[in-house]
């Protein structure tokens, strides 16, 4: 009797571990290889080390090997470690004909190479999976995702359009609109890398569509690519929507591993819009979020940013909490993060006055870094942090390493920086006309900068009132869907009581009552609603005021420029008057007189352009005779020259007139100089026609014309080679003649004239 018990307590304790192993071995079989991937290495590992079947032990192998690869920091030893694991598994799937299991290795032998540097291997091994699954029905989806993959890690172009195209093809021929979304999805990510902005944003908002349209939930990372095409588009405001709408998509989905990036991108939306509040408080909190997760490559990149407000904010010791917090955390691991981590240390010690250890951190990994964006930042900082220590030649090795970087990198800010350097070496270095230039770019870029920041002010003051009218649209869509949801109610109600019998007459009572009850709530509800109609129309005629106000404001501005403009020219033609006075050299006090009328014919223009009604227009034939007044008052000819003017009176836009005036101011002053010695008397012609949009100008005198032989490509005068630099600028004929006299013709197109 006790033994029979006995036997019957171990059925009970053991039958429940005996199917519990049996279920957990169904389990396995089950999985992907996808599956296993989350699983740690050690316990990847462990169950490798347990008895399994063959094609449970091929997936783990693959997954460890994939594991191994990817690991943070990985060391060849890792490297060596993965390609064992997919021998091992290339092996068993060999034995035991596992074909099922043959594309996910020959992924995984391709997606090594390219992350090891040896992109015609990896392409071998994906061809070869693709070729094998295109020729099996049933394996088609295989090939798909092959394509895929190979598409999104391929270095070459060409190589990743053609895998998007045939991978489209699959997935459309397999009718997996799913899968075809997420194709063109990197299709947009691929155009975005290109600089096609707004080709990818029409393909992200497609993807988007058929992602709701098959009620896929998990879109975050559609959105995040849609907000950083915003973000380089400079529309700040949708940017911020869609990053926005990733976060709430990614928490609702229980992704909150991938948060600090999508807060990261928040950041940078506000940054665009100047809101530095915003930018600092939502950089903490990526940071935050990546220091929550085991490793992320984005995470040096945020903390540099924060280092850099912070310090901007002089609180240098809340940047070096967040360094030595990161540090601890996350130390690094890539050559990437030592860099950003070493420029951040070198940015508090520099705004610490340390200059030594600043200096020691920067070029610590100088000579590593290479290309893109984040490099022209880096190589800034060092070569401003030499011009603040006036080692002005250091500095100009560090700007010539940002020269020679690829300009797809360059966005207007680093264009203005880049200038700004250039102007402070050349002024030091003594280079004044180089110096020159490159302060007019920088002025020229950050005019443009100011004019291109209050368009855009109004831009995202627009999408800011259509999202908060979306919002109250989608709000009112809401209500009319409960009210009709009450509606269906009530009615299927209506129907149950008629089934009642006995009761209909109680339970119509209650609904007549419940009726007008609902009429009055239904009449609160639309006067609720008129009343908010009235209020937004309120807020329309606000806004298009304010937006009325911003366009005067923008008319303003551009005056101010042109009056700052001429007002920089006077000086600058002051400072070389007063430059000439202190000069013996004759040649060079006359290259000094040349240039104040070349100045004054540039100040000219912008005098009439802040002064005048007409906006970026200049009233040529005026233009022309205060032009030639003030040369004839300066080289007081008296009426020994007599000029003879035939000048249609037209408005020409200022691109054009400030070419055209610097060659008259050329022509005449040649003319007063050499046309006409001691007191020889002449007459000087100035004409231009404007005809079919064809503008003919010439200048002719009857002086004493061109000496014999004079060629004027070799003649090395910097009032010829001037004319003819600005006839081609207006992609104009030119026609110099020294018969009896000299004669200048130039005839070029315009595209408007005004009359």
């Amino acid at each position: 009797m006790f033994p029979k018990r006995m036997m019957v307590i171990c059925q009970m304790i053991l039958l429940p571990f005996l199917f519990n192993i049996s279920a957990t071995a169904q389990d396995l079989r089950s999985m992907k290889v996808t599956e296993f991937y989350p699983r740690s290495i050690d316990e990847l590992q462990r169950l490798l080390r347990a008895p399994q079947e063959d094609s449970v032990k091929a997936k783990i192998l693959i997954a460890l090997g994939q594991r191994l690869e990817d690991r943070p920091g990985s060391v060849k030893g890792d490297i060596d470690s993965a390609a064992m694991c997919f021998s091992e598994a290339e092996k068993i799937i060999s034995r035991w004909r596992l074909l099922h299991l043959r594309s996910e290795v020959m992924m995984s032998w391709g997606l090594l190479y390219y992350h090891t540097g040896a992109p015609e291997k990896a392409r071998q091994y994906f061809r070869d999976g693709i070729t094998f699954s295109a020729g099996i029905e049933e394996y088609r989806e295989q090939q798909g995702t092959l394509l895929l993959e190979m598409a999104k890690n391929d270095p070459e172009d060409s190589v990743r359009q053609s895998a998007l195209n045939d991978a489209l093809i699959v997935y459309r021929t397999l009718n997996n609109r799913l899968k075809e979304a997420e194709v063109l999805k990197e299709v947009a990510d691929f155009h975005f890398s290109r600089g096609k902005n707004e080709l990818a944003e029409k393909e992200l908002l497609l993807v988007l569509k058929m992602y709701r349209e098959l009620n896929y939930e998990k879109i975050y990372y559609t959105y995040d690519l849609l907000s950083a095409v915003y973000l380089w588009r400079g529309d700040f405001a949708r940017a911020q929507e869609n990053a926005i709408a990733a976060i709430r998509n990614a928490e609702n989905a229980g992704n909150k591993a991938i948060l600090g990036l999508f807060y990261w991108r928040l950041a940078e939306a506000y940054q665009g819009a100047k809101d530095d509040v915003k930018y600092q408080s939502y950089l903490k909190k990526s940071l935050f979020f990546q220091l929550d997760n085991p490793y992320s490559v984005l995470t040096y990149h945020i903390l540099s940013e924060l280092t850099d407000q912070l310090i901007g904010d002089n609180k240098v010791n809340e940047a070096l909490g967040y360094l030595l917090l990161t540090n601890k955390k996350q130390p690094p691991l890539e050559k990437h993060q030592k860099v950003d981590l070493a420029f951040s240390i070198a940015d508090c010690y520099f705004a610490l006055k340390d200059y030594t250890r600043a200096e020691q951190y920067y070029l610590k990994y100088a000579d590593l870094i290479g290309d893109g964006d984040d490099v022209n930042r880096d190589l800034m900082k060092i070569s401003q942090f030499y011009l603040a220590r006036h080692q002005h030649k250091k500095a100009e090795i560090y700007l010539q390493r940002i020269l020679k970087n690829s300009r797809q990198y360059w966005d207007l800010k680093t264009s203005r920086n880049v200038s700004f350097l250039r102007f402070r070496i050349d002024s030091a270095a003594g280079n004044l006309l180089s110096a020159v230039n490159h302060l007019q770019q920088y002025n020229k870029l950050t005019d443009s900068a100011f004019t291109i920041e209050k368009l855009k002010q109004a831009e995202e003051m627009q999408a800011r009132f259509d999202l908060d009218t979306k919002e109250r649209d989608n709000q009112l869509l809401r209500k009319q869907g409960n009210l009709q949801r009450e509606i269906i109610n009530k009615e299927t109600l209506i129907r149950k009581v008629i089934m009642g019998g006995c009761i209909i007459l109680l339970l119509l009572l209650f609904l007549l009552y419940n009726r007008y009850r609902n009429k009055i709530k239904t009449n609160a509800i639309l006067q609720k609603q008129q009343e908010e109609i009235r209020h937004a129309y309120s807020s329309l005629e606000k806004m298009v005021g304010e937006k009325s106000k911003l366009l005067r404001e923008k008319e303003f501005l551009i005056k101010e420029i042109h009056h700052r403009v001429k007002n920089n020219l006077q000086l600058t033609m002051s400072l070389l008057n007063t430059q000439s006075n202190y000069l013996q050299n004759e040649a060079a006090i006359r290259a000094i007189n040349d240039s104040q009328y070349r100045l004054k014919s540039i100040s000219m223009i912008h005098q009439k352009l802040y002064q005048g009604e007409e906006e970026g227009q200049i009233n040529i034939k005026v233009y022309i005779y205060e032009m030639l007044e003030y040369l004839k008052d300066s080289f007081s000819s008296g009426e020994r020259i007599r000029f003879h003017l035939d000048v249609d009176d037209v408005m020409l836009d200022a691109g054009i007139a400030v070419p055209l005036g610097l060659i008259m101011n050329e022509a005449i002053t040649n003319i007063f100089k050499y046309a006409f010695p001691g007191t020889q008397h002449g007459l000087v012609e100035i004409i231009l026609h404007v005809a079919d949009e064809i503008i003919t100008f010439a200048v002719k005198d009857n002086g004493v014309g061109l000496p014999p032989g004079f060629d004027i490509a070799k003649a090395g005068s910097l009032g010829f080679d001037l004319i003819q630099v600005l006839s081609a600028q207006l992609e104009g004929t030119l026609k110099i003649e020294g018969n009896k006299g000299v004669q200048i013709y130039l005839s070029f197109q315009v595209n408007t004239v005004y009359e």
